[in-house]
């Protein structure tokens, strides 16, 4: 950032009216949406680091429907923070389906425990494509979820439910089609309340549960991937990783940037194949 350059700051506590909570495995946070552009705050550590570098480092990677973050400065609760921004994915006529509402509104019964009636992980996973498959008539599912598993596991989020895995309806029509990738903010141990900065880096990247189908983001992982394959590519590397971290050492401090390099170092050292 050049010397003289100025941060815009916007005022968060001016625009209360759009002031919404979204849930989360954390409880609910802050969310504003204003103009078509959404604006999320941290609240428990740097999730809009998360946000924002996973959605650079997707750039590289044959994934190619997700949401675009961007990084701003804003005041709320009178003081100034770190906010991530990103348009608006839905159209006038378009409404989010979360997988748990889809399968609500068709049986009546919560997927997040319908699932539990299998032990086996696998048997988890194609339920839950099976059934969203049957009331979205869309046929590439098990792709989807693979990929967002892969993506899981190897930035380590650990807030992925039935209501941040979604597919868009047509009001008009009633039909559906893929929502992009969101909600990545939870990851990279961006929770400082759980995973505190003195604790040993390793210890807390192996304290890491997953979801919805295990708490092992590993092993569910692996049992998507055995039903339906390796879905996700990455393309970029250390020169890259570093060349988009530096672009938020305006916004935090240095063991913050240091603690993702070296998450992100490890996840490509330890899930290699995921890289072409």
């Amino acid at each position: 950032m050049a010397k003289n350059e100025k941060v815009l700051i916007y005022n968060f506590d001016e625009a209360s009216k759009n002031l919404i909570s979204y849930a989360t495995s954390k409880g609910n946070l802050p969310k504003w949406h204003i103009k078509n552009k959404w604006y999320k705050t941290d609240a428990l550590g740097y999730e809009n680091l998360s946000e924002c570098l996973i959605s650079d480092l997707l750039k590289y990677s044959n994934i190619y429907n997700y949401v675009k973050y961007e990084m701003i400065k804003g005041i709320y609760n009178n003081e100034v923070g770190n906010f991530s921004v990103s348009k608006n994915f839905l159209k006038s006529d378009e409404m989010l389906f979360t997988f748990y509402r889809i399968y609500f509104l068709a049986t009546g019964k919560e997927l997040s425990k319908e699932i539990y009636i299998y032990e086996n992980i696998e048997d988890r996973i194609k339920f839950t494509v099976d059934s969203i498959e049957k009331y979205c008539g869309i046929n590439n599912i098990g792709k989807i979820i693979t990929s967002i598993l892969e993506l899981d596991m190897f930035f380590l989020n650990e807030d992925r439910h039935f209501n941040n895995l979604a597919l868009i309806r047509n009001s008009i029509d009633k039909t559906f089609r893929t929502a992009p990738v969101f909600d990545n903010g939870l990851s990279l141990l961006s929770d400082l309340n759980e995973y505190k900065i003195h604790i040993d880096i390793y210890k807390n990247m192996d304290s890491v549960k997953g979801k919805p189908f295990s708490n092992s983001l590993e092993e569910q992982c692996e049992c998507s991937e055995k039903l339906y394959d390796t879905v996700l590519n990455f393309k970029f590397n250390k020169k890259i990783v570093d060349r988009e971290l530096k672009k938020y050492e305006q916004y935090y401090n240095q063991d913050i940037i240091e603690r993702v390099r070296t998450i992100i170092y490890e996840q490509m050292r330890k899930y290699h194949y995921l890289f072409v």
